[in-house]
């Protein structure tokens, strides 16, 4: 009776789930669509190597935290300030193919750090931005410079140089394809592939610019990005995005070259770091080399020493598996969206001391930050099951792209799969890490330093694996940054960097307008810099063969980047409305020869004033009441007074105009001949007499 009430239980939890994956029967992900409270977009420190410095925003806008020195793997959240010293570069990954370099001297804000776009100031100094995928449609990304603002269009590369207080011009680049908007002070205009602009932002000119070509390598900093981009080319062709992790849990290319990809029964896929990558630790254990660092948003989060850490100590799960660490991606509850987290961790005080360990495969996630919601859960999901040639298959398999990869999925009987709840339940029934993982820290020294971590003694780490994670359980007490801010090591706090932050109000505004945090300026400084308000003309795309294609001939082409409204005549009339009418807004033709419109117009309406007052001095007649007159045809004086559009010549009155002067040929200009000399009239003495002649004809005719 106890086995058939078992059986009859089981079939009632299991039945509805092989409906449901009836369609899929070779595996199935568990997805939660779990969202944290606070999802604040994180990037971080990728490279560095020099003086580099951070300082964080407070509660308030107006309270500053004081600076900080950055490290590897920093978290960067939209508020900080980054400077650098003199010698250094450093680099900030945004996600898989996008990255900020800067070069030294350079100061650099994140004005607003989000998914739906990015806006950096730099007042001062020379940065790279490199995107090798991008999309304006999806995301923005800005950068506020000294009285000028660029908006990315494309993926390429951009350089811009800054410069400091004493340069009055800044130099932006664009390459390897891509391409800028760029707004001054007073014009905007696009920067493309293989160009370089000059920018003028103080004195006579500011605002004016000039372009050129640009060349590829120029100093040392352009060497080392194209350094960086090599790497990083490697890196990406190498990296299992889409396949073991998603698009999410950037920094994860890292991973290749410190580990490899193993496969395990329990957890499907996982990553393995190398014997050498942790051989220069002592006692190398997840959560034990770094320190605590106070981020805006998330609170108390984990900075790790390892230069592949960033993925790892954020995202998925490290267990414990066959005598050495193992990370996974995903959970057993995998998230729809994998959410960075300050640390992946489970934390307990006790007996003076602040204790961590590794959050188990089956553990939900908790946020231990006091003042950030206090410990917050995502909630508990079932278990997807579904049947396989009379097995129940449990797929933890961290493979988004394919969900039955080769080797299979782990086949676990009914038996493991109660085990795997009841690991999962209140009540523990293995050990979720070993001993040696528990890490703990005298809680007056928490947050304060960079080292200086020890194992927790063993009775402290079996009561705290001994605990299980329970929404019921109180969140652990940990100081606010504000209690323990001067009491930080001077590993962590640092001096004011070299560049001049005190005085930043004498910084050149950055920006070629001002800027509100979340919001992007393209649109805005489009209207305004380059169609001055006014609406873009918008060419529209014409299939080819349609009959769109054929032009018009008789119609104009279009011309201008934008709508023009007519211009308005100037006339007497003030009444008249400012569109033009072509019905009746049409120029009068002047009567007399080389006279001008106005001047004709002028000469009509003095005429008609004069009449005006004629008829205004003339006397009424005296008789009494007249019969309502009969309509009679206005005179054309009246009908010419009445016409509300421009005066029209007077037909009545035609002078006796004057015979116009015919227009002369024009002659054809020629050099000036010499006048001819008159010929001397022949004597009369020697000219022959008529019967002289006559004689000698006759004399030659005999």
């Amino acid at each position: 009776m106890r086995l058939a009430k078992k059986f009859l239980w089981a079939s009632f939890f299991f039945l509805p789930l092989l409906f449901m994956c009836a369609g899929n029967v070779s595996g199935a992900v568990l997805v939660d669509d779990y969202t944290p409270e606070v999802t604040a977009r994180v990037v971080r420190i990728s490279f560095i190597r020099g003086d580099v410095q951070i300082r964080r925003s407070g509660d308030e806008p107006s309270d500053k935290q004081e600076w900080e020195r950055a490290a590897l793997n920093l978290p960067i959240v939209e508020g900080d300030e980054i400077a650098t010293g003199a010698n250094t570069v450093v680099e900030i990954q945004l996600d898989s193919s996008k990255h900020i370099r800067l070069w030294e001297n350079a100061y650099l804000k994140f004005t607003t750090l989000r998914d739906e776009g990015i806006a950096i100031s730099l007042p001062q100094g020379t940065m790279n931005f490199r995107a090798l995928d991008f999309d304006k449609t999806k995301s923005y990304f800005e950068i506020d410079a000294p009285s000028t603002t660029l908006s990315i269009e494309k993926a390429g590369m951009y350089r811009v140089d800054a410069g400091d207080t004493r340069n009055s011009e800044i130099r932006v680049s664009a390459t390897e394809d891509g391409e800028v908007k760029v707004y001054t002070q007073s014009s905007g205009f696009t920067l493309r592939s293989g160009r370089t602009a000059r920018i003028f932002i103080e004195g006579n000119y500011a605002g004016d610019y000039e372009t050129n070509g640009v060349a590829r390598i120029t100093d040392e900093f352009d060497e080392w990005v194209l350094q960086r981009d090599a790497v990083i080319a490697k890196r990406l062709k190498e990296a299992f995005y889409d396949k073991y992790y998603d698009r999410d849990i950037y920094g994860a290319e890292d991973l290749n070259e410190y580990g490899e990809w193993i496969y395990t029964k329990k957890y499907g896929y996982v990553w393995k770091p190398y014997p050498n990558s942790v051989s220069s630790y002592a006692n190398w254990s997840p959560y034990r080399y770094g320190h605590w660092r106070w981020v805006p948003f998330y609170g108390w989060t984990w900075v790790n020493d390892e230069p592949w850490g960033w993925a790892t100590y954020h995202h998925g799960r490290w267990v414990w598996d066959g005598g050495y660490w193992v990370w996974t991606p995903y959970a057993y509850a995998r998230w729809r969206r994998s959410w960075w987290q300050p640390a992946m961790i489970s934390i307990v005080t006790w007996n003076g001391s602040v204790i961590w360990f590794p959050l188990g495969y089956s553990d939900n996630y908790c946020d231990f930050n006091r003042g950030y919601g206090g410990y917050r859960r995502s909630r508990r999901n079932n278990v997807t099951i579904i049947n396989n040639n009379t097995t129940v298959i449990v797929n933890p398999t961290p493979n988004p792209a394919n969900p039955n990869p080769s080797p299979t999925p782990p086949v676990l009987t009914p038996g493991q799969i109660n085990e795997i709840r009841r690991t999962n339940s209140k009540t523990p029934t293995l050990q979720r890490v070993p001993f040696e993982g528990v890490i703990a820290v005298n809680a007056e020294e928490f947050g304060k330093q960079t080292r200086g971590y020890r194992t927790a003694p063993l009775a402290a780490a079996k009561e705290a694996l001994s605990k299980p994670i329970d929404e019921t359980q109180t969140p652990p007490i940990l100081p606010e940054y504000k209690e323990i801010k001067g009491k930080i090591s001077r590993e962590i706090l640092i001096e004011n960097p070299r560049i001049d932050v005190k005085k930043e109000e004498q910084i050149k505004t950055t920006g070629a307008t001002q800027r509100e945090t979340g919001k992007s300026l393209n649109q805005k400084l489009e209207n305004e810099r380059i169609f001055g308000n006014r609406t873009p003309r918008i060419n529209q795309e014409v299939k080819p063969g349609s009959d769109e294609t054929k032009v018009d001939t008789n119609e104009p082409r279009k011309t201008g980047a934008v709508n023009r409204r007519p211009a308005v005549r100037p006339d007497s009339n003030t009444n008249q409305t400012p569109d033009f009418n072509p019905q009746t807004d049409l120029p009068v033709r002047p009567t007399g020869g080389g006279k001008s419109d106005n001047d004709q117009r002028e000469k009509n309406d003095q005429k008609t004033i004069r009449q005006k007052q004629r008829d205004e001095n003339q006397t009424p007649p005296i008789f009494q009441p007249q019969p309502e007159p009969q309509p009679q045809p206005k005179p054309q004086e009246e009908r010419r007074r009445s016409q509300p559009t421009f005066p029209q010549p007077r037909q009545e009155e035609r002078r006796r105009e004057e015979p116009r002067p015919q227009p002369q040929p024009k002659r054809e200009e020629t050099r000036p001949q010499p006048k001819p000399e008159p010929k001397p009239e022949p004597k009369q003495e020697e000219k022959p007499s008529k019967p002289d002649v006559i004689q000698r004809k006759t004399e030659k005719d005999g």
